[in-house]
């Protein structure tokens, strides 16, 4: 079991637009966020410990603080409500960002509107289970 620190922004780590995305939300927290990718064996294993069992997430990003995971438009909103109001010092670890592999077309106009629109169009919230 990983020892979390929170807060958590989890994203795509195969797309390049989702990579930037988290990339500026490093910049603008200064690192005062763990930031990690749905396919890195971190990202594994803290959505093993804290999703509903056989839930992977996938579909969308997510920001998880105070005992809930906002996915989507909620954690868009919840992430904005943090980084304005909540932000809180803090160790966090140095987050890496590495995209060996782009597998959807997210560097065209297309993919990028489609992944920028995905994040206003889906929303999800529920209580992380603390295993």
């Amino acid at each position: 079991m990983v020892e979390l620190v929170y807060p958590i922004l989890i994203y795509d780590n195969l797309c390049y637009s989702c990579t930037r995305y988290a990339k500026i939300v490093n910049d603008i927290l200064r690192n005062q966020c763990l930031i990690v990718g749905h396919y890195t064996p971190l990202g594994k294993e803290i959505k093993n410990q804290l999703f509903p069992k056989d839930y992977e997430g996938l579909e969308m990003s997510w920001f998880i603080i105070d005992a809930y995971a906002h996915g989507g438009r909620a954690g868009l909103f919840r992430l904005i409500k943090y980084m304005l109001f909540d932000r809180k010092k803090g160790e966090y670890p140095k987050n890496e960002f590495t995209l060996t592999e782009c597998t959807t077309d997210c560097k065209t106009v297309k993919g990028v509107f489609l992944r920028s629109s995905s994040i206003i169009t889906m929303y999800k919230k529920f209580g992380v289970s603390q295993k």
